[in-house]
């Protein structure tokens, strides 16, 4: 097993799931066994109508027509809104912006897709997304001295420019081929004030594992802590001892 934080610097985590085919029913209402599992972790319900507008040329006057189209989509919240479930006829996805545990988020997640997989006979997945966005922010006056807190082959683009107050903005992206799946890890100073010059001292590193092929429901129990295992090892060779220490690990055996 890996390390566990007391702290971090995540902003979001992510899992999701794509539907191979829409649920057309989600169009009109949510299920009563969906909605009872959905409420039980995410209490407050806040459905959603989307509006979008749809284009076509008629094969008779070789107009272009044109009709507002109404999308259904299920949001519901955690009590401090720290957490967020959206359902759609074509996706669900579960969202943390407070995160304590990897069996926590699996346990919210997990269980809504074990209530659609129980609700729809015909539900077949072809993606499943897990995603981990960390925003590390540390003291100190260089914007762009990260030396001490990460790995250096992840800084290497920051010694490219001689004047380094002219980085408006320093971001990588790195994909991995894992056999059945894929680990998209993107990193650097996106910079939240770009096109300016940098001024806060933020480093993104994100990480986004995704397999894509039919799942069942038993493969998505199987899959999800594989891809959190990838993306847990490539954080753990991103960073440092010393920032091991400021997030207050606690080795586990």
């Amino acid at each position: 097993m890996g390390n566990k934080y007391r702290k971090n610097y995540l902003t979001q985590v992510i899992a999701r799931i794509d539907f191979l085919s829409p649920l057309s029913s989600l169009q009109e209402a949510l299920p009563a066994a969906v909605g009872e599992v959905s409420t039980r972790f995410f209490p407050i319900p806040e459905p959603k109508e989307i509006v979008g507008r749809e284009f076509w040329i008629s094969s008779e006057t070789k107009q272009v027509n044109e009709k507002d189209i109404i999308t259904k989509e299920w949001h519901f919240f955690g009590k401090r809104r720290e957490k967020r479930l959206v359902i759609t006829r074509e996706f669900m996805f579960v969202e943390f912006k407070v995160y304590e545990s990897f069996d926590d988020f699996r346990t919210h997640f997990i269980g809504i897709s074990d209530g659609l997989f129980g609700t729809f006979d015909d539900l077949q997945v072809k993606r499943l997304g897990l995603r981990y966005i960390n925003n590390i922010e540390v003291p100190g006056p260089n914007k762009f001295s990260w030396n001490a807190y990460l790995n250096r082959n992840l800084l290497s683009i920051l010694n490219i420019p001689a004047d380094k107050a002219k980085i408006a903005r320093a971001f990588n992206n790195l994909d991995l081929n894992l056999g059945d799946f894929t680990l998209r890890f993107q990193y650097g100073m996106h910079n939240p004030d770009y096109p300016a010059p940098i001024r806060k001292k933020i480093f993104v590193l994100d990480y986004d594992a995704y397999t894509t092929g039919l799942l069942t429901k038993e493969e998505i129990h199987q899959t999800l802590p594989i891809l959190h295992d990838e993306i847990e090892q490539l954080f753990e060779k991103s960073i440092t001892d010393k920032l091991r220490g400021i997030m207050d690990v606690e080795r586990q055996r």
